[in-house]
């Protein structure tokens, strides 16, 4: 399959003087720094460049981050593709798709925060598409390092859904069989509203490479808009597919949606579910054979929960009031620090005004992309501009990270592995 060359999007240019004098809000609204226009030694204050990559070798990604600050030199020498594999691996960059000649597709560009024009991977993952019994490939997640695809075989029918989960940072992967889901049930009609599409599927990858080198699927089917009919696991390391047929998602007690981004945590899938009739939701814990680990409530008074994920080792929620007319104007940051008891503390709350230069927006009208993991910075989407932002809690200030194409699909944040994986079986 043919793809154009991956296009980086636009680092914005900061607003002028005069307008960010007029404007409070487009006062704290920069662009993030752009790359060095020309290559700088790689040696500081007299250490070359080995005695510094064992130090730096040695410390957590979160401190690491904080050494790029330092001087340019020592950020190339962090971030260089060569030096890479001795570091422990931080958010390094989003993929997403153009929407244009590639319509439909959700990958192909590379989003590097810091602008670098060469992305750390390629995006399009010619390594795959090359091959002759790939016909449809489409990005549904990843985790740590690996990305889980769905694809269709050229010879299969529609209800033979497959996986490839793949390190694009080594050109490994693995294809998974179907699960057996059929996308249809016995109603011939397709436009039956009972019928089942691929959104009735959420599958979710978890791979740890610190607890094991092997990954897992889980797989929630769903039997109807507000009904989930079953929960399959897949794992690498006995290569089949199981099925929880015990039921215990009933336990749940919710008449309620799916949220189909789950966030990897502690070895196991956190999906929202939410009641919108009655302003109710929950997070409940899925682990890798399928059975409901937790199930941490969500108290009303908190607003409604628009995003689950983690940062800083603890599980956070973005959530915001929702008046009677779907309008907000205020999101807050939880973050939940003890997982046992369940104690969620209000970490920062941020205004509509600041985030998206308006005093109110709909709860539907912008997308939570992902809360970096290392940093206290959240990355957002307004889907009225497609402009991709960061904003960090300390500082507060929000930056223009780039201009997505229309229809670009998801944006799927990337953390680097570059290690190779015996289970991942193919290499290019």
């Amino acid at each position: 399959m043919a793809h154009r060359a991956a296009e980086q999007g636009a680092i914005q240019p900061p607003p002028a003087s005069a307008a960010a004098a007029a404007d409070p809000v487009r006062l704290r609204r920069r662009p993030l720094p752009a790359p060095p226009s020309s290559p700088t030694g790689a040696m500081e204050n007299g250490l070359p460049d080995d005695p510094l990559v064992e130090i730096f070798s040695r410390l957590p990604a979160k401190p690491l981050c904080r050494f790029k600050c330092v001087s340019k030199p020592w950020r190339d020498l962090i971030a260089g593709r060569l030096r890479c594999r001795n570091f422990p691996q931080t958010l390094q960059g989003f993929i997403y798709g153009d929407g244009g000649a590639h319509d439909g597709e959700n990958y192909g560009h590379f989003i590097d925060p810091l602008g670098k024009s060469v992305p750390l991977i390629d995006p399009s993952f010619a390594f795959l598409t090359k091959l002759l019994w790939v016909e449809k490939i489409v990005l549904l997640g990843s985790c740590n390092g690996l990305l889980l695809l769905g694809h269709r075989r050229v010879s299969d029918i529609y209800d033979s859904l497959g996986y490839i989960v793949c390190n694009p940072a080594t050109e490994q992967w693995v294809a998974v069989p179907s699960s057996g889901w059929c996308p249809w049930p016995d109603s011939e009609d397709e436009d039956d509203e009972d019928s089942f599409t691929e959104e009735d599927v959420l599958t979710h990858l978890i791979f740890d490479p610190a607890v094991s080198p092997h990954f897992q699927l889980i797989q929630l089917w769903q039997k109807s808009y507000r009904d989930l009919a079953g929960v399959h696991t897949y794992s690498s390391e006995t290569g089949v597919w199981r099925t929880n047929e015990g039921g215990d998602w009933k336990q749940w007690g919710l008449d309620a949606i799916l949220n189909s981004a789950g966030c990897p945590f502690n070895g196991m899938v956190h999906v929202k579910l939410d009641d919108i009739d009655e302003r109710r939701s929950i997070i409940v814990a899925v682990d890798g054979e399928g059975k409901t680990s937790r199930i941490i409530r969500w108290a009303e008074n908190r607003g409604f929960p628009d995003f689950v994920g983690q940062s800083h080792g603890h599980l956070y929620c973005i959530s915001g009031d929702i008046d009677d007319s779907d309008m907000m104007t205020e999101l807050s940051i939880w973050v939940l620090e003890d997982y046992h008891t369940e104690e969620w503390v209000l970490k920062h709350s941020v205004s509509i005004l600041q985030l998206f230069g308006k005093t109110s927006c709909r709860f539907d009208s912008y997308e939570v992309v992902t809360i970096h993991p290392d940093h206290d910075l959240v990355f957002f989407v307004e889907y009225e501009d497609r402009k991709l932002i960061s904003y960090e809690m300390s500082s507060k200030e929000v930056c223009d990270v780039c201009t997505l194409g229309r229809g670009y699909g998801r944006v799927t944040p990337y953390v680097p592995y570059f290690s190779d994986l015996s289970v991942l079986e193919n290499k290019h």
